[in-house]
């Protein structure tokens, strides 16, 4: 295995999933999004826990994503939050997956996949409250649902739509919110039924808005504790799962006055020792962080330097004493006392947290691990061939 890897805990996935279950209680959902791979953290693997661990419904945003969802989970509810093509209607009424209907063109599309399978279309109805990207727009929900009754074949499972801004802007999610409540009573109202799932809470309405919990939440980086939530009121503490490191690839000294890598955007101040780490921008390791980031060494921070490359990143270790070839590094994630948050690297890129993690490429080995004796991850780690505690040799 190359010297630069992720690491994944499920153990801390596997309780992100139970607290936010302890304070959804029985009358809720949790509609668990592993949509891009799981966020890059392995849907193949951490699907599989979140499904084991109580979620109701696994969400992604496309189709094909939904397709290689259900060869991992079978069993498992799954809900395509993107555009399904038309085209591809039968597909998805054929594999059963929940898809979203966001104008008549698509309703019609899936009614007629749904009389040419003989089974029903189960669909969700996307409000547009303000996002104005897919969706019926909130103020046209009544006339758009009279039109469904007119089509056969469609099971309306849920009613849901998607906030602009729920962790920075309290005023504007409110407004979209008032928008989708009403949304949902016209909705009923002109369908003569009740709609039995809403749902609008994302990772940052979870955490801050139980008022918008309805009956099901639809959080994503959370349950990968990107951002970290310190705990409060409403959530217990969230637990970031994603470890990256690399081991020191060589060592070299740089004389006082030289240039460090590409563009020779650093120069030494001091005679400076200088550790290489086989990770780059190809990897995900955004160049942004170039001269802008620290890395964590024997539980301290240490400065990059110079311009990342694709495949390498040069740390300055000057002051610690006796470093060899061969010691762990850890770019982002825990390391003694100290820790690099993907919400660190976010703001050092000034991008979002969701972009960090998107970003780190499946050239980087995934390593799955888990707290010794947890039974809930223990066999999903002997199957994906990650062992707790493997490392590169």
């Amino acid at each position: 295995m190359r010297p630069a890897w992720l690491e994944i805990d499920l153990t801390a996935i596997a309780d992100n999933v139970h607290r936010v279950l302890s304070v959804l209680g029985h009358q809720r959902k949790l509609i668990a999004v592993v949509k891009d791979d799981a966020y890059g953290h392995g849907a193949a693997v951490v699907a599989r826990v979140v499904d084991d661990c109580g979620a109701q419904m696994l969400a992604v945003a496309l189709l094909e994503e939904a397709l290689e969802l259900e060869q991992i989970c079978p069993e498992a509810e799954i809900l395509i939050l993107g555009l399904v093509p038309r085209a591809a209607a039968e597909t998805a009424v054929a594999h059963g997956f929940h898809v979203p209907l966001s104008d008549l063109a698509a309703a019609e599309a899936f009614a007629m996949a749904a009389a040419e399978l003989g089974k029903a279309a189960k669909v969700h109805i996307k409000v547009d409250t303000g996002m104005h990207r897919l969706g019926v727009p909130a103020e046209e929900i009544s006339d758009y649902c009279r039109q469904l009754k007119t089509l056969a074949g469609l099971q309306i499972c849920g009613i849901f739509t998607h906030f602009a801004s729920s962790s920075d802007d309290p005023q504007f999610t409110t407004e979209q919110f008032e928008r989708f409540r009403r949304a949902c009573w016209d909705a009923e109202a002109a369908l003569g039924y009740p709609v039995p799932v809403k749902h609008c809470a994302n990772s940052g309405a979870t955490v801050r808005y139980p008022e918008m919990w309805l009956d099901a939440v639809r959080p994503g980086a959370l349950l990968y504790g990107i951002p970290r939530n310190r705990g409060g009121v409403y959530l217990p503490t969230m637990v970031q799962a994603l470890t990256l490191k690399a081991k020191i690839a060589c060592l070299k000294d740089v004389p006082k006055g030289e240039t460090v890598g590409y563009g020779r955007t650093w120069r030494a101040a001091r005679d400076t020792r200088t550790a290489l780490l086989s990770v780059g921008y190809g990897d995900g390791y955004d160049r942004l962080l170039s001269n802008n980031a620290d890395v964590l060494l024997r539980g301290r921070r240490m400065p990059v330097i110079g311009t990342i490359a694709m495949d390498s990143t040069v740390i300055d270790v000057t002051d610690v004493p006796s470093v060899e070839v061969g010691e762990e590094v850890v770019l982002i994630g825990d390391q003694g006392d100290e820790s690099v948050t993907v919400a660190e690297i976010a703001e050092r890129c000034g991008t979002i947290v969701h972009e960090v993690v998107a970003r780190l490429t499946p050239r980087l080995p995934r390593v799955y691990t888990c707290q010794l004796g947890d039974g809930r991850v223990e066999r999903l780690i002997e199957a994906s061939g990650g062992v707790t505690n493997d490392v590169p040799a």
